[in-house]
């Protein structure tokens, strides 16, 4: 049973999960121990000072990165872009006392939901949500 808390149900980025494979694991399939071209991922505290919009108004799914907010964590960070599409992000699950922290895939998600797996990433629980972001003008992977 989890308890609120285990370090085992949380999602600590990429590098964190692919360390739990053998050497070997990740030598005889290196394709799957990096994310892909043109994404990338961080963990920041919040406020996170991102603008985000809907990236199809009309569908109703996904978001991208419309304006930074200057001085903010996102800006100081350097790594974010306008016009960069979230693509995953961390959403805290509290059922009693089980916790748990998963990815999930953002880019077909409406609006609200994504903001609310965001806002979920609360301390003392977790430092704050990780995203994972696709560039701007990059294709979007198979495997999201």
């Amino acid at each position: 049973m989890a308890n609120f808390g285990d370090d085992e149900y949380k999602y600590k980025g990429f590098k964190a999960w692919a360390a739990t494979y053998a050497d070997t694991e990740r030598d005889k399939f290196p394709e799957y121990f990096k994310l892909p071209d043109g994404v990338y991922e961080l963990e920041m505290e919040k406020p996170l000072g991102i603008v985000f919009e809907e990236t199809e108004a009309d569908a109703n799914k996904g978001v991208f990165v419309s304006e930074l907010v200057e001085g903010g964590n996102a800006e100081r960070e350097g790594k974010i872009q306008v016009g960069d599409i979230l693509i995953a992000c961390t959403g805290v699950e509290i059922r009693g006392a089980k916790f748990n922290r998963p990815l999930i895939s953002a880019h077909n998600l409406d609006y609200d939901t994504i903001i609310g797996a965001i806002s979920s990433n609360e301390p003392p629980r977790v430092r704050g949500p990780v995203m994972q972001f696709l560039k701007a003008g990059s294709p979007m992977p198979t495997s999201y």
